[in-house]
């Protein structure tokens, strides 16, 4: 099953080390140095026993189904899970979001063959060549131009807002402004979307802080995948 593997794995990546590792110990026995032979000898009995505990964490994972018995219920307490109220907490569970968001985001672009600069901090924008808020977090660029995204992301689902310098500069720079929005940074497959030019594709709320919801992201996303690979 999907377990097994994801232990098999595991293993196996601890193998593939170990095995590079005697590999580079062996070549220094036959250049002559001797210490490094029980180096390697130590490598192998390493290797032996990580084979072992690989057999055993599989077995004991495949008997799972045959620990597991019924029993009667028995009532312990009720928990009642309410968002926390410290300020530092929620902070530093904001900046792991918007850090997931960021990693995901600049992935997509490097694995489409750009250049990325992070130009989120003032110091990052004057490097780059741009004013200390430029309104967009990452410098993308592509053969055929420069793509300048603003990176947004949720734990879950839920609106995002865009400040009104962020806005500002949509409306300025147009089809070379991107949204991209990365739900679910909380879960183990956060989700993508991305939005060329939010200005024309997106519905703002005349306010200081721009909001748009999921639904109207996911939307606009699909249409601009679908002009992209026009």
């Amino acid at each position: 099953g999907e377990r097994e593997q994801f232990v098999y794995l595991g293993f196996q990546h601890q193998e593939n080390e170990l095995a590079a590792v005697r590999a580079r110990l062996l070549s220094k026995v036959r250049g002559g140095d001797a210490r490094a032979g029980d180096e390697a000898a130590s490598v192998r009995s390493r290797q032996l026993a990580l084979a072992g505990r690989r057999d055993a964490a599989l077995a004991v994972l495949r008997r799972e189904p045959e620990l597991v018995a019924p029993g009667p219920v028995r009532f312990l307490a009720h928990a009642l899970v309410l968002p926390t109220t410290d300020a530092e907490a929620r902070t530093r569970v904001e900046t792991d979001v918007e850090g997931i968001a960021v990693r995901v985001a600049w992935g997509f672009e490097e694995a489409r063959g750009a250049t990325v600069t992070d130009v989120s901090t003032p110091a990052g924008a004057v490097a780059a060549g741009l004013t200390e808020h430029p309104g967009f977090d990452l410098l993308s660029r592509h053969p055929d131009g420069d793509r300048l995204i603003e990176v947004k992301g949720k734990a879950g689902t839920g609106e995002v807002d865009l400040t009104e310098n962020e806005f500002g500069q949509a409306c300025n720079l147009r089809d070379r402004f991107w949204l991209y929005v990365v739900y679910e940074c909380a879960s183990p497959a956060p989700r993508l979307a991305r939005v060329c030019d939010p200005v024309r594709t997106l519905v703002a709320r005349a306010e200081r802080t721009f909001s748009f919801g999921p639904a109207a992201i996911q939307a606009a996303a699909s249409n601009a995948a679908a002009t992209e690979n026009a």
